[in-house]
């Protein structure tokens, strides 16, 4: 009887130890190549760092992104740099759609696509960009893809779907959920940003009327991507609350990189507690449990 006992606790023990270590999925969904990157590439970095298994999804080819190169030829350019990127973060994969930027949109067909890759991944979290009036066209197109395809999902366990606010739409009123320093993993971000050179060698530069200056010098270059990554990543207002939430307020003065998301309407509802377990990153001892009256 005790060595049926013993067998049982030990089955318990090692079937509840698999359990917590069983590596998280996550996706991060975006318009254009090098979005999951600029937006989330501490993010991902953090969770592959931990063991988890991370997905980008682009569901454009950035074609566009360029002032001289040809579409067909830029695509291909940034396809290429999407890979290298991958290896940077240690993605479990980086999957590019062949829909042309600027013109992406939410039809049946791209829903479809979409429905069609969380369903193969299986992810526990997805990331996406927050969907509204006045953001990037492609990137607020993203999120309402996502959203829309969200409700004919087939899942035995629905994601917790988390926004991104882009460049246009983090100016408006926004405190995000959770934020947590990326300081850890900032040089690594900044690499897998810099594996983009279409984008920060080439097309940002060339806008900013400077092309010419930072190909002569790479000291100016390796500060422009630093620059531009940093824009994305720096400690914004809006997010002190959230990582003094997470993190506690003595450690908030020493962050100096940081990601902050919201919990999305739609897809599986979490409390504190769950989201913890989703983003690991976060303090699990800052979190408030939900008490029964």
């Amino acid at each position: 009887m005790r060595l049926l006992l013993l067998s049982f606790f030990i089955t318990v023990f090692f079937v509840s130890a698999q359990a917590q270590q069983t590596p998280l999925r996550v996706m991060m969904i975006f318009a254009h190549p090098d979005e999951g990157e600029v937006y989330t590439g501490g993010t991902a970095a953090l969770y592959t760092q931990m063991g988890h298994q991370v997905k980008f999804m682009s569901l454009t080819n950035g074609d566009k992104g360029h002032w001289v190169e040809k579409p067909e030829v830029l695509a291909k350019r940034r396809y290429q740099e999407a890979m290298n990127s991958k290896k940077i973060l240690n993605l479990a994969d980086y999957e590019v759609l062949n829909y042309h930027d600027q013109g992406l949109k939410n039809t049946p067909e791209s829903r479809g696509k979409v429905i069609k890759s969380i369903e193969a991944f299986k992810p526990d979290v997805v990331f996406t960009f927050y969907p509204a009036q006045g953001g990037h066209t492609d990137n607020m197109t993203a999120g309402y893809i996502v959203r829309d395809a969200a409700k004919d999902l087939k899942m035995e366990k629905m994601p917790v779907f988390l926004y991104i606010r882009d460049f246009h739409t983090h100016n408006f009123s926004y405190i995000p959920d959770f934020a947590f320093s990326i300081d850890k993993v900032w040089e690594t971000k900044l690499a897998a940003c810099g594996a983009h050179k279409t984008q920060v060698e080439e097309a940002i530069p060339h806008g900013m009327g400077i092309l010419d200056e930072v190909r002569k010098d790479p000291a100016k270059q390796k500060q422009l991507i630093y620059n531009n990554t940093y824009a994305y990543s720096k400690v914004f207002p809006s997010y002190v609350y959230a990582l003094e939430k997470w993190s506690g307020k003595k450690a908030v003065p020493e962050v100096k990189y940081a990601e902050g998301f919201e919990i999305a309407e739609f897809g599986r509802q979490v409390t504190e507690v769950e989201l913890v377990k989703l983003v690991p990153m976060l303090n699990a001892s800052l979190a408030v449990p939900v008490t029964k009256d």
